[in-house]
């Protein structure tokens, strides 16, 4: 007896993808046509019609993957052509009164502005292409308190009100691996509903070893009405953010996101136990995760199914010129700093040139019992969370912090901070100039 469904579609040769993949995205209206295709296909498929989940007059919000400000060619965010057939689509093939698009991005140059990623990304011309209503960015909109019962970890959150305020809301996350949560599908794309709250709070806190059930927790804010997976290009290797784009041509749809996600996971190699957001909400009950239990239509997993590079979120001994001391440290800090560093070295900075210039950098987060405070001296020190002050080892992070050239706090326990903000300020100091958080 299965108890979801979800629908794996593939689409055809799609010409737009060949300079998309070489490093330029141009709008192709045979993609466009193609896609829409698919995601007709995808959805009556998993739901029978768009009237299955849309009754005469009611308001729908799509909620994309915006989590960076970036361009389409990262890959880090949804696909404009997707955006633009999945919005054409549902103009066309439903009695919806008015079609919404809306986020708000975590991470990116600008934290938490939602203006410049959706236009960035070109999800403001996509939706507009496609006939959207209204684009929302959602920073820019009213916050509501709401409690969140059932929850682990995630009891009280500001949910921004378009979210709640929508009669239908269809999911649309990105195919992608993800440093900290192993992939990032529907469950964690739930993550833009709340708003940055810097250095802690909302969509930075409960961002360590705990993401997984966090995800799981918001995931009881709202369900999605329907999930549809952007998995035309999707990403492996350093995702969320570095990593490298895989053609796959897909769109997979469902009404139970956790079992769309546990599809989905398994489409890219990964066992759906294995995806800590995703093994939690079906611990909770929000979802089905045995792939046994969930009636797949379309294609068959076996010949769709690629083993994606995973993402390594180890931040040791990566790069010679950056020492980073992480003995006591939870992986919250552990991937993003791995991530922060990441993103820093692909801006093609010359790393020895400016250590050469600027001194020796360090990182330190949590306890330290083998580290020696001498091996900051003159150097650039950066210290992540607050956490480092409650180990028996705080005073020699404050005996570091005192022979260091310099040092940047970032107080809190703030991973998802420390991801964007580490890379500005080592931006900064590749420049000379004063980094945001310093002593």
């Amino acid at each position: 007896m299965f108890n979801a469904k979800v629908s794996v579609v593939k689409s055809g040769h799609l010409p737009g993808n060949a300079s998309f993949l070489a490093g330029k995205f141009v709008r192709n209206p045979e993609d466009i046509r193609q896609i829409k295709e698919v995601v007709k296909k995808a959805v009556e498929m998993a739901v029978g019609s768009p009237d299955a989940i849309i009754h005469e007059g009611q308001t729908v919000l799509i909620k994309p993957n915006i989590a960076f400000l970036a361009p389409p060619e990262s890959f880090a965010v949804v696909d404009p052509r997707v955006i633009e057939a999945v919005v054409s689509y549902f103009k066309e093939n439903s009695k919806a009164k008015e079609i919404w698009i809306g986020d708000n991005p975590s991470l990116g140059m600008h934290v938490g502005k939602a203006r410049p990623a959706l236009e960035t990304a070109g999800l403001t011309a996509a939706a507009i292409a496609g006939g959207a209503d209204r684009i929302i960015y959602f920073d820019e909109e009213e916050l509501v308190d709401v409690e969140v019962p059932g929850a682990t970890f995630f009891k009280k959150a500001q949910v921004f009100k378009p979210f709640l305020d929508a009669d239908v809301v269809i999911n649309l996350p990105k195919l992608k691996v993800h440093l900290a949560g192993t992939v990032t599908l529907g469950l964690k794309n739930w993550n833009g509903i709340v708003p940055n709250v810097h250095p802690s709070g909302q969509q930075q806190g409960v961002h360590r070893i705990d993401l997984g059930q966090k995800m799981a927790d918001m995931y009881r804010i709202r369900k999605a009405d329907l999930t549809l997976v952007d998995a035309i290009i999707g990403m492996e290797g350093q995702g969320p953010h570095a990593g490298t784009p895989v053609e796959m041509n897909l769109i997979i749809a469902g009404t139970d996101t956790v079992a769309v996600d546990a599809v989905s996971s398994s489409i890219m190699g990964f066992e759906p136990m294995e995806i800590p957001a995703v093994r939690c909400a079906a611990t909770d009950g929000l979802g089905e995760i045995d792939l046994e239990k969930i009636e797949i239509v379309g294609e068959p997993l076996a010949s769709v199914r690629r083993f994606f590079k995973r993402p390594n979120g180890d931040p040791i001994g990566m790069y010679k010129e950056i020492t980073v001391f992480a003995q006591q440290t939870c992986p919250g800090c552990f991937v993003n700093v791995r991530g922060a560093l990441d993103s820093f070295v692909n801006t093609g900075i010359d790393m020895g040139k400016m250590v050469k210039e600027h001194g020796e950098i360090v990182v330190l987060g949590g306890g330290v019992p083998d580290f020696d405070p001498e091996f900051a001296r003159g150097k650039n020190l950066f210290i992540t969370g607050d956490c480092w002050k409650y180990f028996p080892t705080r005073d020699k992070v404050e005996k570091a912090a005192a022979l260091a050239k310099s040092v940047t706090y970032y107080p809190g326990c703030a991973p998802v901070y420390v991801f964007s903000q580490l890379n500005a300020d080592l931006q900064k100091l590749s420049k000379q100039e004063e980094p945001a958080l310093t002593r």
